[in-house]
């Protein structure tokens, strides 16, 4: 077959044009796994647990490091429980480490919104880096499995007639906020009695020191189990589908009429002020492949959570929202 000369000029600038959109496809390829490389930890990296080991944030900070150890090779992250002031001093660590990547939060609703605006502390969320959001908690309210309360309803006659305490984690935790809840709506008030962490308040309620406590379900789950406490009722648009807590009332089957959106509480990551686009960028990315792996399966199910990913800008507009909601209640009801 022959071929003109104009038929071989037409050839030769397809070829040109083809091999000019595939070396540019590889640039810009190139350009942004540049823009994810170029920036990885070169030195053990510290993933900052702002309460004592056992509770929620410990056993969600721990989750996080092993899932992205597992994702992101060659690198070495520990775990380091730093408490006081209800998670302030956790939070203020890494205020102090402005632009250096190697330093995490395991952070949540209680101390990374509500802390602040109750209480004088040098941090507001806003202040560090938001990296993401990786699971939803809900707070329930357990009691000690001999409790003569079987329901919310006999929880909140008892603080009609006397004095009942209540275990929280923390003035700025969503227990406390969902016990406010409950004390709006139905006109009574409860004695808080403030711990550091979630198995504080659980070792508490066991000891009969306290007559309810709030709790994450992962913080009261092998309790439940044990039939050593039960939960009279969730935050929870919808009963869980699974028992044990497929038998727990949401806060609305339970009488209560509340709007239960600040009582939820994220679990997510924070990290220092002042980072680079490209080590934000490694940190995100490294959350978002933990969530596809089997192991966040694992911590989702065995918590009872809700998966949620939010990374970056859209975790920061999560965040805002949640200060916006919190706010004014907190002022309602203190």
């Amino acid at each position: 077959m022959t071929i003109t000369k104009k038929r071989k000029n037409f050839l030769k600038v397809g070829s040109s044009i083809a091999m000019a959109c595939a070396l540019g496809s590889v640039t810009l390829a190139s350009s942004a796994h540049a823009q994810e490389s170029s920036w990885s930890p070169s030195q053990q990296v510290s993933m900052v647990v702002p309460f004592k080991p056992g509770g929620g944030s410990d056993i969600f900070g721990r989750a996080a490091t092993a899932g992205i150890e597992e994702v992101r090779n060659n690198i070495d992250i520990s775990v380091q429980n730093i408490v006081g002031g209800s998670g302030a001093v956790g939070y203020s660590t890494l205020l102090q480490r402005k632009g250096n990547p190697n330093y995490l939060l395991a952070s949540e609703t209680g101390a990374a919104i509500i802390l602040p605006i109750m209480n004088d502390v040098p941090y507001n969320w806003d202040k560090l880096t938001p990296i993401a959001e990786a699971a939803e908690d809900h707070t329930m309210i357990i009691v000690a499995n001999d409790s003569p309360y079987k329901s919310i309803s006999d929880l909140v006659d008892a603080a009609k007639e006397g004095q009942v305490n209540i275990a929280i984690s923390g003035k700025g935790s969503p227990a406390s906020l969902s016990f406010k809840l409950i004390e709006k709506d139905q006109d009574v008030s409860f004695n808080r009695v403030v711990f550091e962490s979630g198995s504080a308040n659980n070792a508490a309620l066991l000891g009969g020191d306290v007559a309810a406590a709030g709790a994450n379900p992962g913080e009261a789950i092998e309790l439940i189990k044990a039939d050593k406490v039960r939960a009279l009722t969730i935050f929870k648009d919808e009963r869980f589908d699974r028992a044990p807590l497929s038998e727990v009332p949401t806060i609305a089957e339970a009488g209560i009429d509340v709007d239960i959106t600040p009582t939820l509480q994220f679990r997510g990551v924070l990290a220092s002020p002042g980072l680079s686009e490209a080590q934000q960028t490694y940190w995100e990315n490294a959350i978002k492949e933990w969530s596809k792996t089997e192991g966040y399966k694992t911590y989702i199910n065995n918590n009872y959570l809700t998966p949620k990913v939010r990374t970056g800008d859209e975790f920061a507009d999560f965040l805002a929202k949640q200060h916006d909601t919190i706010a004014p209640l907190l002022k309602e009801t203190d």
